[in-house]
Protein backbone atom coordinates (compact mmCIF):
# COMPACT_ATOMS: atom_id res chain seq x y z
CA UNK A 1 0.00 0.00 0.00
CA UNK A 2 1.05 3.53 -0.72
CA UNK A 3 1.44 6.21 1.54
CA UNK A 4 0.36 8.81 -1.34
CA UNK A 5 -2.74 7.98 -1.74
CA UNK A 6 -5.52 9.91 -3.75
CA UNK A 7 -7.41 10.70 -0.20
CA UNK A 8 -4.28 11.90 0.86
CA UNK A 9 -3.71 13.95 -2.19
CA UNK A 10 -7.09 15.78 -1.85
CA UNK A 11 -6.61 16.31 1.39
CA UNK A 12 -3.02 17.91 1.20
CA UNK A 13 -5.00 19.95 -2.12
CA UNK A 14 -7.62 21.05 0.03
CA UNK A 15 -5.28 22.30 2.87
CA UNK A 16 -3.14 24.13 0.31
CA UNK A 17 -5.76 25.97 -1.12
CA UNK A 18 -7.53 26.65 2.09
CA UNK A 19 -4.42 28.01 3.80
CA UNK A 20 -3.78 30.00 0.45
CA UNK A 21 -7.80 31.54 -0.12
CA UNK A 22 -7.28 32.62 3.60
CA UNK A 23 -3.98 34.44 3.59
CA UNK A 24 -5.09 36.19 0.39
CA UNK A 25 -8.10 37.26 2.13
CA UNK A 26 -6.35 38.73 4.97
CA UNK A 27 -3.82 40.21 3.23
CA UNK A 28 -6.49 41.95 1.05
CA UNK A 29 -8.37 43.25 3.71
CA UNK A 30 -5.45 44.25 5.24
CA UNK A 31 -4.17 46.11 2.30
CA UNK A 32 -7.58 48.10 1.60
CA UNK A 33 -7.20 49.75 5.03
CA UNK A 34 -3.07 50.88 4.82
CA UNK A 35 -3.23 54.40 3.55
CA UNK A 36 -0.41 55.78 2.31
CA UNK A 37 2.02 57.57 4.50
CA UNK A 38 2.27 60.92 1.51
CA UNK A 39 -1.18 61.28 -0.59
CA UNK A 40 -0.61 62.59 -3.91
CA UNK A 41 -3.51 65.12 -5.43
CA UNK A 42 -5.14 65.35 -9.24
CA UNK A 43 -2.39 66.57 -11.66
CA UNK A 44 -2.97 69.84 -12.84
CA UNK A 45 -1.76 70.06 -16.69
CA UNK A 46 -0.99 73.47 -18.92
CA UNK A 47 0.34 72.78 -22.46
CA UNK A 48 2.16 74.69 -24.65
CA UNK A 49 3.37 73.10 -27.85
CA UNK A 50 5.10 69.92 -27.00
CA UNK A 51 5.80 71.17 -23.75
CA UNK A 52 3.55 69.87 -20.15
CA UNK A 53 4.34 71.64 -17.36
CA UNK A 54 2.02 69.33 -14.31
CA UNK A 55 1.70 70.40 -11.05
CA UNK A 56 0.78 67.86 -8.14
CA UNK A 57 0.23 68.58 -4.04
CA UNK A 58 1.63 65.70 -2.09
CA UNK A 59 0.53 65.55 1.84
CA UNK A 60 1.69 64.33 4.53
CA UNK A 61 -0.79 62.16 6.40
CA UNK A 62 1.51 60.52 8.76
CA UNK A 63 1.18 61.54 12.39
CA UNK A 64 4.52 62.24 13.55
CA UNK A 65 7.48 61.85 10.77
CA UNK A 66 8.51 64.74 8.81
CA UNK A 67 9.20 63.61 4.99
CA UNK A 68 11.55 65.29 2.25
CA UNK A 69 9.80 62.94 -0.83
CA UNK A 70 11.34 62.70 -4.19
CA UNK A 71 8.13 63.15 -6.27
CA UNK A 72 7.73 62.26 -10.40
CA UNK A 73 5.21 63.00 -12.95
CA UNK A 74 4.48 61.03 -16.45
CA UNK A 75 2.86 61.44 -19.28
CA UNK A 76 0.51 57.92 -19.74
CA UNK A 77 -0.60 56.05 -22.84
CA UNK A 78 -3.73 54.27 -23.08
CA UNK A 79 -1.89 50.81 -22.72
CA UNK A 80 -0.43 52.10 -19.31
CA UNK A 81 3.16 52.84 -20.62
CA UNK A 82 4.96 55.96 -20.17
CA UNK A 83 5.16 58.67 -22.75
CA UNK A 84 7.32 60.99 -20.75
CA UNK A 85 8.82 61.10 -17.32
CA UNK A 86 10.63 63.25 -15.18
CA UNK A 87 11.03 64.84 -11.92
CA UNK A 88 8.55 67.41 -9.76
CA UNK A 89 10.49 69.93 -7.16
CA UNK A 90 8.44 71.72 -4.88
CA UNK A 91 7.55 75.13 -5.67
CA UNK A 92 8.16 77.44 -2.97
CA UNK A 93 10.48 76.11 -0.05
CA UNK A 94 12.69 72.76 0.44
CA UNK A 95 10.18 70.54 0.16
CA UNK A 96 9.85 69.23 3.89
CA UNK A 97 6.47 68.08 4.72
CA UNK A 98 6.04 68.06 8.20
CA UNK A 99 2.88 66.05 9.40
CA UNK A 100 -0.22 66.82 8.14
CA UNK A 101 1.48 69.82 5.95
CA UNK A 102 0.91 69.60 1.95
CA UNK A 103 3.49 71.42 -0.84
CA UNK A 104 2.84 71.84 -4.44
CA UNK A 105 5.06 70.06 -6.86
CA UNK A 106 5.71 71.05 -10.61
CA UNK A 107 7.57 69.51 -13.26
CA UNK A 108 7.95 69.79 -17.26
CA UNK A 109 7.94 66.85 -19.76
CA UNK A 110 9.31 67.50 -22.81
CA UNK A 111 9.97 65.29 -26.00
CA UNK A 112 5.96 63.74 -26.60
CA UNK A 113 5.57 64.09 -30.18
CA UNK A 114 2.40 65.70 -31.21
CA UNK A 115 1.21 62.86 -33.14
CA UNK A 116 1.76 61.03 -29.04
CA UNK A 117 -0.36 64.39 -27.68
CA UNK A 118 -3.06 63.37 -30.49
CA UNK A 119 -3.35 59.74 -30.79
CA UNK A 120 -2.03 58.27 -27.23
CA UNK A 121 -2.14 59.88 -24.46
CA UNK A 122 -4.52 58.97 -21.54
CA UNK A 123 -3.37 60.99 -18.09
CA UNK A 124 -1.23 62.41 -16.49
CA UNK A 125 0.06 61.18 -13.47
CA UNK A 126 2.10 62.55 -9.92
CA UNK A 127 3.42 59.73 -7.64
CA UNK A 128 6.12 59.66 -4.99
CA UNK A 129 9.31 57.72 -6.15
CA UNK A 130 10.94 58.04 -2.30
CA UNK A 131 9.48 59.20 0.76
CA UNK A 132 12.64 59.80 2.44
CA UNK A 133 12.05 60.90 6.00
CA UNK A 134 13.64 63.98 6.94
CA UNK A 135 16.29 63.61 9.91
Amino acid sequence: MSFWTPSRQRIVFTTIVVVGTTAGFVLGVREAFVSPVLAVGEPRVRVEGSVATVQVTVRNASDGRAYCPDVGIAAIDRDGRDLASGVAVPDLGDGRLGPGQSANYIGTLTGIAQEEFDEELDEYVGFVEEENPCP
